[in-house]
């Protein structure tokens, strides 16, 4: 049998594994393949707002409810709550466990069909360099760093307490690394007693839809997932669940893919706590990492009256209105200009709009080129929304101060002219 065929068998074995179960979910077809290559679902029938497309027994829930009750594993919990304290490790071991098992475990036709959780930890050096952003390359490696501590901490535990019974040849760092980033990319739980695994409901793809779900309704013992608000799905359309408002950052983190436009994205923007402000004075009071999303405006992140006040306008009670107000605006315009330069500074290395849209049109360009492009993308539009803000900012500003310094000029004028005839 060749691969793709037993994927296919494998595929049809979970689908009946679940119907023989109790699940329900008679308007969706899964799998079919996606306009970007992923495998996905669509709506045989169209699903409206509100009606539940996916009914899952909880008998077919790995939860963490589950892996307590559970006969081997149970005790060993109980015994070392000290090691397993998280969710985390107790899903891991058990998930390691009845994936040893094979076809002998009850959730073994769900098991098989689980791809690889591919997420950012997975990628080369040179790939994390394509993504223009230190502090999540950081995060990757916190989050690979975190999975062996937990490995070993779990392991010596095991091989301390229950030799021979948990062997390390067969529960390897692989599997337990598995294990571990499946519970990340594939679990629910905010809504739940418990952190679980729901089979079929984590097989539909991410988007930024209304999505809801809820759990034993009424004694009902089921997991239901279904479109809310504004979303339905029209037949033959794919549909989609929202992990939630989750930004590009994390969906890379978590899942190894980026939304284009995602609305819940951000960019931090750092200013070096050593950098001088707009008129080479100590900043004072100044946040040093600004966050930037796709709804803030110039206004609400710097109001003119804070930017002005970081060029430091030095107030003078003999001036005149005019000269007071000029001195003002003009200190608007250095602090716009300072702001600006560390915009531009910001995204100066994330490359080209017309580059990045070369890159993404190459058939030829890897999954993980394309999601570090729309990841700094985004980031990109976020940070160039506001560069544009100040641009309109500055243009007003300048003109603003033109107006002031011609009625200065003006007034400056009138008292020589003054003054020559008094002379006179």
């Amino acid at each position: 049998m060749t691969s793709a065929a037993a994927a296919a068998a494998a595929e049809q074995r979970f689908l009946q594994w679940l119907r023989d179960n109790g699940a329900t979910f008679p308007k969706l077809q899964w799998p079919v393949t996606s306009p970007n290559g992923l495998r996905g679902t669509v709506a045989a029938a169209a699903v409206a707002s509100g009606e539940p497309m996916l009914c899952i027994p909880r008998r077919l829930l790995i939860s963490e409810d589950l892996c307590w009750r559970d006969p081997q594993l149970g005790r060993v919990f109980q015994d070392n709550r000290d090691v397993f304290t998280r969710d985390d490790p107790v899903l891991a071991l058990f998930l390691v466990r009845e994936l040893l098992l094979a076809d002998r475990s009850f959730f073994h036709p769900y098991l098989a069909v689980l791809p690889y959780p591919e997420s950012v930890q997975d990628w080369t050096q040179a790939e994390l360099g394509e993504l223009h952003d230190e502090r999540l390359v950081d995060a990757a490696a916190r989050r690979t760093s975190e999975i062996d501590v937990y490995y070993r901490r779990v392991m010596v535990r095991l091989q301390t307490k229950y030799p021979g019974e948990f062997p390390e040849a067969l529960y390897t760092f692989d599997r337990f690394k598995f294990a571990w980033k499946t519970i990340q990319a594939r679990t629910f739980g905010r809504r739940l007693p418990w952190t679980a695994l729901v089979p079929f409901a984590d097989c539909l793809n991410h988007t930024n839809v209304a999505t809801k779900y809820d759990f034993d309704v009424n004694d009902n013992g089921l997991f239901r997932l279904y479109p809310s608000g504004a979303t339905s799905f029209a037949q033959g359309a794919e549909v989609f669940n929202s992990y939630g408002r989750r930004s590009n950052f994390q969906l890379l983190l978590d899942y190894g893919f980026a939304l284009p436009d995602n609305e819940w994205d951000y960019v931090d923007v750092e200013i070096g706590k050593d950098r001088a402000g707009p008129r080479g004075r100590k900043l004072r009071f100044m946040k040093r990492v600004v966050r930037i999303d796709r709804q803030s405006s110039l206004d609400e992140l710097f109001p003119p009256s804070f930017l002005a006040g970081l060029a430091d306008p030095v107030p003078d009670e003999e001036q005149s209105e005019a000269a007071a107000e000029l001195s003002e605006r003009t200190a608007l315009c250095d602090a716009l200009e300072w702001l600006r330069s560390i915009l531009i500074e910001t995204i100066a290395d994330w490359g080209t709009a017309e580059n990045d849209e070369r890159i993404l049109q190459h058939a030829a360009s890897s999954d993980r080129l394309r999601a570090a492009v729309v990841f700094r993308t985004g980031r990109r539009q976020i940070v160039q929304k506001v560069i544009t803000q100040i641009d309109d900012k500055l243009v007003s500003a300048r003109r603003q101060l033109d107006g002031i310094t011609e009625l200065i000029d003006g007034v400056t004028d009138k008292l020589e002219a003054l003054a020559v005839r008094s002379s006179d």
